[in-house]
């Protein structure tokens, strides 16, 4: 279907806006868009910012809390990884897809920042995010939650920090995970070639080849770790006995097609997984909610599909 007509009007507002010289002025800039950009109402009960060990440094975490009661047990859980290439974003930056998850999934959320790349490359953000989640489970009662209701969920590299989690928990022997929620997720930073909405949508859709190409220089040490399946799932060995998967793509995303090639991969290894189209959508429409209703449908949908598993 055609581009969505309000993201139509983002992405002219984005290609007349100055663009950022460098790493650290679009690290700024994304931070000012997210304070500026318009945001619907998401009615929870609060959030909580905390300070939890990592594997190296204390990690930032925001626990938002749903509205209402707190059930017998606790509520259930979301642990939430930020997009942004592996480079970019923050806590801060995602809020209100954290408080919409909250809100429409009944779920407690807790977002985690994560470090960055390059200062810190593959595999430390996999390291924190699976650190952050052994704690969460480890602390539930703590975050008023339910231990045995986790969920981890993210956006684009958030996403593939959510699938590196969900290896890690079943190769590891770790906290059981009931569903995994993954928003346009980079699944091969191999065989690019291969998807057709690469080039496709390479050029004037918000993420670019040439910004793809950047982030994946800034987060792999050596090109030899693309292959890793913490980085590109869709070589994993081994894709069995995963949790319950809902893969999120959008119609005009670079990504669109290896995140379809991953939820059939899933499919194939026995796993419960669906796959949700964005028509009309780019990638980033998790975070403007407040500007595309069909965005903003979607993401109701997905909450929705969340807090079913989780309940």
């Amino acid at each position: 279907m055609p581009l969505d007509p309000a993201l139509k009007e983002v992405l002219m507002q984005f290609a007349a806006a100055p663009q950022p010289s460098g790493l650290d002025e679009m690290r700024q800039m994304v931070i000012a868009n997210a304070d500026r950009a318009p945001k619907r109402p998401a009615k929870i009960g609060g959030t909580r910012d905390l300070l939890i060990p990592g594997p190296e440094s204390e990690l930032p975490v925001r626990l938002y809390l749903p509205l209402g009661e707190k059930p017998q047990g606790g509520w259930p859980l979301t642990i939430f990884y930020h997009g942004g290439g592996f480079v970019a974003y923050s806590i801060q930056t995602h809020d209100q897809v954290c408080r919409e998850l909250c809100a429409g999934a009944n779920t407690a959320v807790l977002s985690v920042e994560y470090r960055l790349a390059p200062e810190h490359k593959f595999p430390a953000p996999v390291n924190d995010a699976y650190a952050a989640f052994v704690w969460a489970a480890e602390h539930a009662g703590e975050l008023s939650a339910d231990a045995s209701r986790l969920a981890v969920a993210g956006d684009s590299a958030g996403a593939s920090l959510s699938i590196a989690v969900t290896q890690r928990a079943r190769d590891e022997h770790g906290p059981a995970i009931k569903a995994q929620l993954l928003i346009y997720p980079a699944a091969d930073f191999v065989n690019t070639e291969r998807y057709p909405s690469r080039k496709e949508n390479g050029e004037g859709y918000f993420l670019t080849e040439e910004r793809m190409k950047f982030f994946g220089e800034m987060y792999l040490a050596e090109a030899a770790h693309g292959a890793h399946p913490h980085v590109s799932p869709l070589h994993a060995a081994d894709l069995k006995n995963l949790p319950p998967a809902l893969v999120v793509t959008a119609e005009f995303d670079p990504l669109r097609d290896e995140g379809l090639a991953y939820a059939e991969a899933l499919t194939a290894a026995g796993n419960r997984a669906e796959h949700q189209g964005g028509p009309g959508m780019i990638h980033g429409f998790a975070n403007m909610t407040g500007v595309s209703p069909a965005a903003a449908a979607l993401m109701d949908q997905a909450a929705a599909w969340l807090g079913r598993e989780l309940a």
